[in-house]
């Protein structure tokens, strides 16, 4: 998710060039490279985005240990065709990449905010 975001606020910079220097003559030579970049940085911001999410679901959740479990209140099992496992687990992997895109954007608000907070107080960056 930071790569992500980090992709995305390279996006952005690249964007702002862009439309900051069309139009400009000293600057034309630069546009095109620039809207390559611009290419290159929204499809891996996407890209990092869904990696994120199967990294995500590749974490186990661990549920509740042998002591913990009631075996009055298990039930047998219930059959589940194989195609409303895979919309399940289609849903899932879709949920997980709309968290790791918000957080992303979440991301790149926070390091926006930070910029602007060091500006304010005096810290340049270049």
């Amino acid at each position: 998710m930071l790569a992500s975001a980090i992709c995305g606020l390279l996006y952005m910079d690249a964007v702002g060039k862009i439309s900051g220097w069309i139009g400009l003559p000293q600057y034309e030579g630069y546009v095109p490279r620039l809207q390559w970049y611009a290419g290159l940085w929204s499809g891996l911001a996407v890209l990092f985005s869904f990696l994120a999410a199967l990294l995500l679901g590749l974490v186990k959740d661990t549920g509740p240990r042998q002591s913990q479990i009631d075996h009055s209140t298990l039930f047998t099992e219930t059959v589940v065709s194989q195609e409303w496992t895979l919309a399940t687990a289609a849903l899932k992997y879709l949920l997980r990449v709309a968290i790791s895109a918000l957080a992303s954007v979440a991301l790149m608000a926070v390091f926006i905010l930070a910029v602007l907070m060091l500006e304010k107080l005096g810290v340049r960056g270049r």
